[in-house]
């Protein structure tokens, strides 16, 4: 790092306007749970889809438990987002061939 860069480094942390250490790493699940522990899990609102999440917060379908939440809810892409996300669905064809159906 040249000198430049440094003084601004040191500029910026002396007027409290420094970076934060290090972002939030969005595929670690204890990321999402620590805001989404105790959300309510209910079915979707589509009655032929399949619910993926029980309401303890686990899974119904065992094999999804080795997936991050991002790897389903991609339009996730910062801490905090914004409540638009909220009207975004998963999609299911990210991975799967056919939409899952009960």
């Amino acid at each position: 790092m040249n000198s430049t860069a440094k003084c601004l480094l040191v500029l910026l942390a002396a007027l409290g306007l420094a970076l934060p250490a290090a972002a939030q790493d969005l595929t670690d699940n204890e990321t999402c749970l620590e805001c989404h522990a105790d959300t309510e899990r209910a079915p979707p609102s589509d009655p032929s889809m399949p619910q993926v999440h029980n309401p303890e917060g686990g899974f119904f379908v065992e094999a999804h438990e080795m997936w991050s939440c991002v790897d389903c809810h991609t339009y996730i892409e910062e801490i905090p987002h914004p409540d638009s996300v909220m009207d975004q669905a998963v999609d299911c064809l990210n991975c799967h061939e056919e939409v899952p159906k009960k």
